[in-house]
């Protein structure tokens, strides 16, 4: 029974009843051609439309595992799905894309440069944030002694206690006459941030910019999120992990136990390079800006602007493949490709600690079946799954021996693949002060529980996976 049940959830059973639905539809046209010549007719325009889009598909370039779903999806839905297909594939222009002109590295660095824009950077000093109330905290008070500039942007803001704080920071800033801007995403502020609070937000001299607006007419750029967490002040400063500008983030009236989250603020010339990610972002074009090297420490900030611009899979992949003794991970969701499931098997198997951490109590469930689904995959390879049991895992930091990576990255294909990111790798005592918070959270946390689950679930979740790379 086990057998049968492995064979009925895989993907080539589901090829192969393709297969045989369209070989009996086309038996079926062949035996009764003289009654039904109009349907051949219709069922041949169908088949070319399906072939025109498999052949756009696979000519373009993008990850395999995104085209498999694409491919299944017109497959499975002849005409609807090649409609979709072409619909979501067409105008995918850049938007906001960075360029620091300078003489191309080696390494991560010389990659950074030529994919994403931006360069190894010096910095003065940084602060490490275990949670989104130090997060905040440090943030407002730099916005209160702002003289030039605050320029924030989130995934999502929403009214309540923090909106009200940075408001009044942000008033304190304009007195001075700072120049005060915002983006917020459409997706993930909508409902939250009302017309009320964006004119309040106005009336006070911010110049705020929604981040593809959800209209009444879909449009294809409606797939592509900015998903960055972002707050620069005078070009000096700049913060950026995996909080958002909501409550729940500092712990207010969080649904789901206690909200884990973690930040870094970084001082000196790398803060100009999430200025210029900014200001980018918000002009709609291509921003060039001076190469800040100067700096008793270095870092190198990274950021993901597609359809075009993309790093953190490669950047990642790079990290793990040459980890020799750690990999620790803690992220709220977990879908990697295939190319990073890969790596991080090999590592396990070539006696690396790898140990992720996810949320105990999720907050979107199928994310959490979808996460629990990849990791039963990794668990025979030797890589460890821990739960946070207090709540919601939400930080998003990886640390490949002594190399962090801390930002708005998640571990799925949404954030290496079809959303605007940014994020900042470390190789100094950031990356200890990462190390602790993990190992802090890892006594918190359970080892993942394996629990027979019914075949139906196991059927949901088969499904749930197979299109997860577009989730």
């Amino acid at each position: 029974m086990p057998k049968f049940l492995k064979v009925i959830f895989s993907l080539n059973f589901l090829y192969i009843i393709l297969i045989a639905a369209q070989v009996a539809a086309i038996i079926f046209l062949c035996v009764y051609i003289p009654s039904t010549l109009p349907l051949a007719l219709a069922f041949a325009a169908v088949w070319i439309l399906d072939a025109i889009c498999a052949l756009i598909l696979f000519s373009k370039k993008g990850a395999p595992e995104v085209k498999c779903v694409w491919f299944l999806l017109i497959a499975a839905l002849p005409v609807v799905g090649a409609i979709i297909y072409l619909f979501a594939s067409s105008d995918k222009r850049p938007c906001g894309t960075l360029k620091i002109v300078c003489e191309n590295g080696t390494g991560l660095n010389g990659a950074a440069n030529l994919l994403c824009g931006t360069t190894l950077a010096g910095y003065e000093d940084a602060v490490y944030f275990p949670d989104g109330e130090s997060f905040f905290t440090a943030a407002v008070s730099e916005i209160e002694r702002a003289k030039k500039s605050v320029y924030i942007e989130f995934f999502i803001i929403e009214r309540g206690n923090l909106f009200e704080r940075v408001l009044a920071a942000l008033k304190k800033a304009r007195e001075r006459g700072a120049e005060v801007k915002m983006i917020s995403d459409g997706v993930g502020s909508a409902f939250r941030l009302r017309k009320k609070e964006i004119k309040r937000l106005k009336d006070e001299g911010v110049e705020i910019k929604i981040f593809h607006r959800i209209t009444p007419v879909a449009r294809t750029k409606l797939n592509l999120r900015d998903h960055r967490k972002i707050i620069t002040v005078d070009g000096k400063v700049a913060f950026t992990g995996g909080v958002n500008l909501a409550d729940e983030y500092i712990n207010i009236g969080s649904p789901y136990g206690y909200w884990k989250d973690a930040g870094v603020a970084v001082y000196g010339e790398a803060a100009k390079i999430f200025e210029g990610m900014f200001l980018a972002l918000f002009e709609g074009n291509c921003k060039e800006i001076p190469v800040p090297r100067q700096g008793k420490k270095n870092c190198l900030p990274i950021c993901d602007s597609p359809p075009l611009n993309s790093i953190c899979e490669d950047a990642y992949a790079c990290a793990i493949c040459s980890a020799e003794e750690r990999i620790h991970i803690m992220t709220p969701y977990f879908c990697p490709s295939d190319k990073l499931l890969s790596a991080l098997a090999f590592a396990a198997r070539r006696g690396v600690d790898v140990k992720i951490i996810l949320p105990h109590i999720p907050d979107k469930k199928y994310a959490f079946e979808i996460s629990k689904a990849y990791a039963r995959s990794l668990i025979p390879c030797g890589v460890k799954f821990y739960e946070y049991t207090p709540g919601f895992m939400h930080a998003k930091n990886a640390i490949f021996d002594n190399r962090c990576f801390i930002g708005s990255y998640n571990f799925d294909f949404r954030s290496t693949h079809f959303n605007h990111e940014c994020g900042i790798m470390f190789e100094d005592e950031m990356t200890v002060e990462a190390e602790k918070d993990f190992e802090k959270c890892l006594v918190l946390s359970s080892p993942f529980a394996e629990n027979k689950i019914s075949p139906m679930k196991k059927f949901a979740v088969f499904i749930l996976k197979i299109f997860s790379p577009l989730m």
